[in-house]
């Protein structure tokens, strides 16, 4: 990769005598789903006058959804197709993920997406876009020199990222133009034959992703639309283009080729009484989450994941979100505009002038797609004939219409608009989320049993919403907290009134004698729910406690895990105000996903939620925070007073003033529990000391140091162990939140760690030893470990008991140099004491049959040994 400035993606070709590297630009140069290809040479490029992009994409890895961004106004990675790699950060090198969900699983929902934004400038209509399909047109680039580099910000503390001005716990922020006019990046116009146009707009993309509980499962991205030009943009719409392949990339299935999209307005509020919910959400689904053998399995896409918009610019005066309006279209496509086609009302059909009435070819009919304030029917209701009550057009053919509603490979454009005119300079600005939703698909045979084509709602009524909903509020919630005053001017947001228990009937205007009309209802003794906030952006929500950096040790079968509690301890949440922190959980997992982690081990504070019986409301409510044991003693006494002789209503303990309280533990409230699930045995956390911290306040505020070891493991085998940090939650909106074991995930081998072995001067050990080309090593996790897909180059020797640094070399028994790798190096050691060889020689061949001679060579001087690989 060019150092200065040119910024290529590498695309990794494995081939039996070799590893090829062909240097690419994103957008311009790329392998199609179709096999097309049109290649560029950049290194003559690089050479000749032209300027070239300093483009670069970049990766959310700490929640639960893995999403790549870019400079150049694409969302994802072309998954399975001239799959970007990821650039920075420790996992350079690797290929990046397009719309991972859940994080881990290989389990892809993006092929791409794109910002679209459409305007009339002059007499002209232009819009710029980061890709669409009819020609991988990219009309988005930042500049050419490093500045324009993808910046990374992180509210951790521990990230080498920190920074007091972060937002989430990753943040990235880019900026592109759509200014680039050179045929060489920027093709002309496929429909109108002319040259790129621009808006001469400059994009500010900002993008978030956090790892707590209620928001793992989406990533909020921040769109602000510079005027850099000289006129008046005006009537401008924004849309966001999704090419949403789903499907896992080792399962065999349909994939791309039997995708469902479509659109959800509203749904089931959580506060009940018969409420619903706004959302106006896009999403994309597989079919029938590709069973296996009549089951679901890790590899089976059965969730589902969408577009969102949390806000639109003020357009209005008033307290609360402004209003937006929507367009939802959907079209298949097919390689050629001439046989695509999508959903239109008989009012809005319009000739797009390719023979067909899908892909929307040139500005012109963008614009019009943007604009249309359509909402397309969801997919799955293509083979039903609405031309009888509706205004829809019917379906071209019903051979057609029904493959497009067992699912295909669709694509859609989620709209809004139009915003506000935007003078020279000055800015408009849209956040979307992009959200993942678990659990869409219930049971495997639901689609087999239940999908009809003129019949499709026995089947929808069979998806499950649900968990994909909350999610999707929650982005909501995060963006823009419900019941906040973000700005001090009075608004809290948008409200209502639930769980009444008084009426008043009052006459609205008492100089009317009519006892009929003009009477209101009033209602008093109401709980209010908040279910919007006031417009302006805060970008938080409550976090869990900061969870602690660990140390870890190893011996053969075991590992000890060592902790300081003073950030997790003594943190007070941003959103409550309070100290809250609970407990330590440790999670344990044999590959970094977070469905892969187990619990092994947990502590927690004994406290009681202490709940008070209202005479008044005729209701029990809880009014403090959880109680410790030691606080309830002085308030009771040491003795016999137990609160879980007072569990529940039913059994209230009754004070001298007979007041009437009842008490449930706020968790576990064992102190110090430990599980066996029967396959290992995991010892408890230990108290090593007790320490105290002079906080901001002036107050000594104490803490632990911690200490636990897991036993009878196996050597061979990867662990990542993580510690989790839980508060006790928020008695009036929140329960208890846990922090997510990606935090602060580390890779360890039961075997002797560094320090260990140059402290007793451990032999290395190598295996497998020998290496049979016929033995399952991928079942035993020896090889493919992250689960990304096993090929030749996933081959691996191992070698462990390894000190910090050193040197391995294999050599033929005539003494020739096979190989050579230093020790520790990105590719092959993911521990200070473990390293791999690929069986791959110095000169990129795959080693043959024979025995070798491996050396290690280290402050502990050189060990030797003999390894046999049978092919």
């Amino acid at each position: 990769m060019h150092r200065d400035g040119i910024r290529h993606i590498l695309v990794v070709l494995f081939v039996a005598v070799g590893l090829v590297t062909i240097m690419q630009s994103p957008g311009v140069t790329e392998m199609t789903k179709e096999g097309e290809a049109s290649l560029i040479d950049f290194e003559k490029l690089a050479k000749s006058s032209v300027t070239i992009p300093y483009t670069q994409n970049r990766s959310h890895r700490v929640g639960n959804v893995w999403m790549t961004i870019t400079n150049w106004g694409i969302m994802g990675s072309q998954f399975r197709s001239s799959q970007l790699v990821e650039q920075e950060g420790p996992y350079a090198g690797f290929l990046a993920p397009s719309f991972e969900f859940p994080a881990g699983s290989g389990i892809n929902y993006l092929f791409w997406g794109a910002l679209w934004f459409g305007a009339i400038v002059g007499q002209d209509t232009l819009v710029s876009t980061g890709t669409v399909d009819e020609a991988r047109i990219t009309e988005f680039y930042p500049t050419a020199d490093a500045s324009a580099a993808v910046i990374e910000l992180s509210n951790r503390r521990s990230s080498p990222y920190y920074s007091s001005e972060a937002i989430s716990e990753q943040d990235y922020i880019a900026e592109y133009t759509d200014t680039l006019t050179d045929p060489t990046f920027v093709p002309p116009d496929p429909f109108l034959h002319r040259p790129h146009r621009p808006l001469n707009i400059k994009v500010v993309q900002k993008s978030y992703s956090w790892a707590y509980d209620y928001a793992q499962d989406f990533i909020l991205i921040d769109f602000v639309i510079h005027n850099i030009g000289q006129q008046v943009i005006e009537k401008p719409y924004m849309g966001v283009f999704i090419d949403p392949d789903v499907w896992h990339e080792n399962f065999g299935g349909d994939g791309p080729s039997d995708d469902y999209s479509g659109y959800l307005r509203t749904v089931p509020s959580p506060y009940g009484s018969g409420l619903r919910d706004t959302v106006n959400i896009a999403w994309c689904a597989d079919n029938d989450g590709d069973p296996a053998g009549g089951s679901f399995g890790i590899m089976s896409p059965t969730s589902i994941a969408g577009t969102r918009v949390v806000r639109g610019p003020a357009s209005v005066a008033g307290c609360g979100p402004a209003p937006l309006d929507f367009s939802f279209n959907w079209w298949t496509q097919s390689g050629d505009a001439r046989f695509d086609w999508g959903p239109s009302l008989v009012t809005n059909t319009r000739d797009f002038g390719t023979g067909g009435s899908g892909t929307p070819n040139g500005d012109l009919n963008k614009y019009y797609v943007m604009s249309n304030g359509e909402f397309d029917y969801d997919q799955l209701f293509s083979a039903v004939d609405f031309s009888d009550s509706t205004n829809w057009k019917a379906p071209k053919q019903l051979g057609l219409a029904t493959n497009i509603a067992d699912g295909t490979d669709t694509r859609y454009l989620f709209s809004f608009g139009p915003l506000a005119d935007i003078a020279p300079g000055d800015s408009t600005y849209v956040t979307i989320a992009y959200v993942g939703g678990e659990g869409f698909h219930v049971n495997p045979d639901d689609f087999d049993r239940f999908f009809e084509p003129q019949r499709p709602n026995v089947f929808y009524d069979k998806l499950d919403f649900s968990d994909f909903a909350v999610n999707a509020q929650w982005s909501a919630w995060v963006f823009d907290n419900p019941g906040v005053d973000s700005d001090g001017d009075g608004c809290r947001g948008l409200s209502t009134l639930v769980n009444c228990r008084d009426t008043i009937i009052v006459r609205t205007d008492p100089t009317i004698e009519d006892p009929n009309v003009y009477f209101d209802t009033l209602y008093e003794n109401c709980d209010t729910i908040w279910y919007a906030g006031d417009g302006v952006p805060d970008f938080k929500g409550p976090p869990p406690p900061p969870s602690p950096e660990l140390d870890i040790s190893a011996r053969p079968h075991e590992l000890t895990i060592r902790w300081s509690g003073i950030i997790s301890e003594s943190a007070v949440d941003n959103f409550t105000f309070k100290r809250d922190f609970e407990g330590y959980r440790v999670q344990l997992a044999d590959f970094n996903a977070l469905t892969a982690f187990s619990l092994v081990a947990s502590w927690d504070i004994i406290d009681y939620k202490r709940f008070y019986y209202d005479h008044g409301a005729l209701r029990w409510t809880q009014t403090e925070d959880p109680l410790r044991l030691e606080t309830l003693h002085e308030m009771y006494g040491d003795y016999p007073f137990d609160p879980l002789d007072y569990s529940s209503p039913e059994k209230p303990y009754i004070d001298k003033h007979d007041s009437m309280f009842y008490f449930v533990p706020q968790d576990w409230n064992r102190g110090n529990e430990y599980f066996d699930d029967g396959r290992i045995v995991k010892n408890a956390i230990q108290y090593l000391a007790t320490d105290s911290v002079l906080d901001n306040e002036g107050t000594w505020q104490k803490f632990g140091h911690y200490e636990c070891t897991i036993k009878n493991l196996l050597p061979s085998q990867p662990y990542y162990v993580a510690i989790t940090t839980f508060d006790f939650g928020d008695r009036e909106k929140l329960a208890p939140l846990e922090s997510s074991p990606l935090i602060n995930s580390t890779l360890a081998y039961a075997t002797y760690s560094a320090e260990i072995t140059v402290q007793e001067k451990q032999e290395v050990v190598v295996y497998p030893n020998p290496y049979k080309i016929s033995d399952d090593y991928r079942g035993h996790q020896f090889e493919d470990r992250d689960r990304q897909g096993w090929s030749e180059r996933s081959r691996r020797i191992h070698f462990v008991n390894l000190p910090s640094r050193a040197t391995i070399r294999i050599f033929t028994l005539d003494g020739d140099l096979v190989r050579e790798i230093d020790h520790p190096n990105s590719r092959f050691s993911d521990t200070d004491w473990h390293c791999e060889w690929d069986l791959i020689t110095r000169n990129t061949q795959a080693a043959c049959s024979g025995i070798y001679i491996w050396s290690v060579e280290s402050e502990l001087g050189i060990q030797v040994g003999k390894l046999v690989i049978i092919k």
